[in-house]
Formats: C-alpha cells, structure tokens, sequence
C-alpha cells in the first residue's frame, strides 16, 4: 500500500505544472484512474481493489474535464485523508457527497466530503499558482479557471468572488 510521504512526495512532484496533472499523480501512485460511463448524477468513486496501492479511483467518463479533475482529485483527498474508513469505498454525487451515490458508505459522512473538497481545491488551484497567474496580470477568475484546468464556478469559490464578478486588485 502508497504511504502518505509517497502520496506527499508525488505531489510535490507535479506541483508546478499548470495544469496540475491530477491524472498523472493518480496513474503514478498506482490507484487509477479508470474512466467509465456511470449514472449522470455520479461523478466518481473510490474502490478497494486487489492491487497493490489497495484503491482505484474510478470517474465518470462522460462528465466534462473540468469535473473530471475535480473528482479525481477529490477521491484522492478520500485516499488520503480516509482510508481508515473507506472499508470497500464511497461513490460521490455531482454534489460531491456519498449520499445517493449508488456507492453509499456510512462511515463518509459530511465531515469528510468537505475535507475530500478542500483537498482537490488546494491540489488543483494552489495558492502559489494562483500567486503565479496574478504577477503576469491574469485577474480574470474565468481564465484563471481555463489556465488552471477547473470550472469557474470552482475558481470563484476559491477566490472568494461572487458569480459573475470580476476579480481586481
């Protein structure tokens, strides 16, 4: 099984790449990522597997890049920060929770969806990329988003910018 300071140290290793290659460190640590069609309203899961990291993550091939980024880097936050309470896995809603995942576990609860998020927000909108985008003027939240790889929505959120404002200063 990936220790934490593998996990740690892959990151680390892709951590100024823009886009952040959340696929790449998922394939590297061995746990996916396998993209298959699921149900619309799901967007991914994290599995036990006989392999030898022990997961896979596995996302819904049709949603957009964007999302699928997201969910990838989410379900990597479960796989670190949860495992202890992963048993067989936990399926994510487009709302990012276990709840009507068709892949419920009981012992995710809110606590650690939300956790899970600010996972795959930090790994895939890193300050110090973002710190990066603003010294060669790129203000925009909207094209922060395209440079960063995630949706605007996600941007804004770590931004802190209400829909639909631009971003000065």
């Amino acid at each position: 099984m990936t220790t934490l300071q593998q996990v740690l140290a892959a990151i680390r290793s892709f951590g100024d790449r823009m886009p952040v290659p959340v696929f790449e460190m998922v394939e590297m640590l061995g746990i996916g990522p396998e993209f298959t069609p699921m149900a619309d309203d799901v967007s991914g899961k994290i599995v036990r597997t006989a392999a030898p990291a022990g997961y896979k993550i596995v996302v819904n091939a049709a949603h957009h890049l964007n999302r699928q980024r997201f969910t990838a880097a989410h379900e990597l936050g479960h796989y670190i920060y949860h495992r202890d309470l992963l048993d067989f896995g936990v399926g994510d809603t487009l709302a990012y929770r276990a709840e009507g995942s068709g892949f419920p576990n009981p012992r995710i609860g809110p606590a650690q969806e939300t956790e899970a998020n600010r996972f795959a927000s930090n790994l895939l909108m890193p300050n110090p990329l973002i710190s990066a985008l603003k010294s060669q003027g790129v203000r925009d939240p909207a094209d922060m988003a395209r440079r960063l790889g995630v949706s605007e929505a996600a941007m804004r959120i770590k931004l802190g910018v209400p829909a639909r404002t631009p971003l000065f200063g």
